[in-house]
Parts: structure tokens; sequence; C-alpha cells
């Protein structure tokens, strides 16, 4: 990581290489559960759901270069009106970005834009277990565990563990 690293929220030009670092993960990793790589135009798709208001943000990591090495992201916890008061996180890093603190920098731009958001009252981060580098991340940002799902996914003919840990949208900090 350089020191000139920018982050900022994400923006329509960004969409190719969000797929691009999405589609890494889809296809190495079961830190996602998608399992067939994103095109550019669904990528864009589930970017509309964006913006720079409200509970749903998107964040990028991006080097004097251009490139995107990492981006955070909040989406719905669940599709019903009772859980708008919460929302999911997530960090994606380049494969070489992880360690270097890019994902905590991300995750903390992020948490500083929703802060803007009066009603979030929750923040939650699902992880697939195992993965060591993620839950190190998310508990040093304040998460706690809360739960474990047993066996709740399939991938690469495995079945995976996911952690839910568990964040106060306003910690006494």
């Amino acid at each position: 990581m350089t020191d000139d690293l920018i982050i900022r929220a994400a923006v329509d030009a960004d969409i190719p290489q969000l797929a691009d670092l999405y589609n890494h993960y889809i296809l190495t990793s079961a830190a996602t559960f998608d399992t067939e790589p994103h095109t550019v135009e669904a990528k864009r798709e589930w970017f509309s759901k964006y913006s720079d208001t409200g509970p749903f943000r998107v964040m990028v990591a991006v080097e004097s270069d251009g490139q995107i090495v990492g981006h955070s992201y909040s989406s719905a916890l669940y599709p019903k009106a009772a859980y708008d008061s919460s929302v999911a996180t997530s960090v994606y890093l380049l494969p070489g970005e992880v360690g270097r603190g890019v994902g905590t920098r991300l995750w903390y731009a992020l948490y500083d834009e929703l802060r803007k958001v009066d009603e979030l009252h929750q923040l939650f981060a699902l992880i697939t277990l195992p993965n060591d580098a993620s839950v190190a991340m998310t508990e040093k940002v304040g998460y706690t565990l809360s739960g474990v799902w047993k066996e709740c996914g399939r991938k690469f003919d495995q079945y995976w563990d996911v952690g839910i840990w568990q964040r106060p949208m306003r910690l006494t900090e």
C-alpha cells in the first residue's frame, strides 16, 4: 500500500474493476457464496442500488494509477421493513492487499458515511469460516461474534459455516 492511496465513494467508472475484484473471490474462494462470475452489466445493476446518501454505500481504495485495490459496502441485511435499521457490511481486497491495513481503512471510511444515517442501529458482517484475516479485521473495528450458521452454504463441493458478527452503530469510542 502506498501513502497516496485514496478512499472515496465508488462511481460508475469503477464498475469494471469492481466486477473483476469480486469475480476473483467468486472463482477462487468461499468468501462469497456467489458461484457464477458477474458481468459488468450485472455489476452495474448491483451498483444501481447504492448511492452517496442513505444506508447503502460503496467505498473504494484507489492507488494513484487508478487501480482499485479494495472496496467496502453496506447492503440490506434482510428484505423486510423491520430490518431497515440494520445493514450488512462487507470488505473485499485484491489478494496482495490483505494484511496491509487497506481493509481497516475501507471499513472506517464506510463507517464514517454510515454515521450520517440516523436510522441505522446495528451493523452485521457475515464471514465464511475459516477466514482468520477477515475475522481479525472485523473484530479490530468493534464487531463481536453473535452466532454461527453451521454448514449453511455449499461451494467447491463442501459445506461451509458462516459466522455472524455484530456491531452497534454508535459505540462509545
